[in-house]
């Protein structure tokens, strides 16, 4: 997909098919008015509709989390952005867990991240993926994510970063399409995760179905602690503190 195809979907998508497309609107022409660059508009994801209530329990294993956690670290020290991805799996339940995560936490760019270092643990995944891996564990997602350091952005994905959810997507799909190996590339999913500076793990998706077409919001996300408990992580919030010291006193 080009580029500016997948941009005029962007903001076809926070524009006409959100409620709160005014309020983007407005913040697009004062950016832009401004003399900020399209790219860098900071994207709310509050405004966001809300994903399907019977996928909004996203949960993460314990493992998953401390990286996620040391990227956060990293990010805070040095204001880094830095690029991971992590491998799900959505149940039948319609729950997402996600249990594996590819990082690059040595970047020294502070702008902005580069997933290409990281990119072949996700063509591996694709290549060895099997129609009865699916079977046995469910749908699989792919979420491609990154941290925020301050910014004008900060606690807010960009436009590019909304512009990226779906030329990934497209990405996924065209790459299964080319490299046959049983799996059909409409079952394998992708969403979007930023770690900003106020602590938040903000998980968005894009719908390209006819009916839902669209960005929504994530906003129950736990961690899967390894002696069975499940910790809520903050998502979404208008403020909050940057990594709340008992979410992880609470899994050691």
């Amino acid at each position: 997909m080009e580029r500016q195809v997948a941009e005029n979907i962007t903001i076809e998508n926070l524009f006409e098919r959100n409620k709160n497309g005014d309020f983007y609107a407005k913040v697009f022409e004062d950016y832009l008015n401004s003399g900020l660059s399209k790219e860098h508009i900071p994207v709310s994801p509050i405004e966001l509709d809300s994903v399907n209530e019977n996928n909004d329990n996203v949960y993460i294993t314990e493992d998953v989390y401390q990286e996620l956690a040391a990227i956060q670290d990293i990010t805070q020290g040095t204001n880094r952005e830095l690029p991971y991805f992590m491998i799900g799996w959505e149940k039948e339940d319609g729950s997402i867990e996600f249990n594996a995560i590819f990082s690059d936490k040595n970047q020294i760019n502070t702008q902005s991240c580069d997933h290409n270092t990281i990119t072949q643990y996700i063509e591996n995944f694709l290549l060895e993926l099997k129609s009865s891996d699916i079977q046995e564990m469910g749908k699989p997602i792919i979420c491609k994510g990154h941290s925020h350091g301050k910014s004008n952005v900060s606690d807010n994905f960009s436009f590019d970063d909304m512009t990226n959810c779906i030329t990934f997507k497209d990405d996924i799909r065209s790459y299964l399409r080319y490299n046959q190996n049983g799996v059909n590339p409409n079952l394998v999913d992708t969403t979007a995760m930023l770690l900003n500076p106020c602590g938040d793990f903000n998980m968005i998706y894009y719908d390209e179905g006819p009916e839902n077409i669209g960005f929504y919001k994530f906003n129950n996300l736990r961690i899967k602690a390894n002696n069975g408990d499940t910790i809520p992580l903050p998502t979404m919030s208008n403020d909050g503190n940057y990594i709340v010291n008992d979410i992880r006193n609470n899994i050691k």
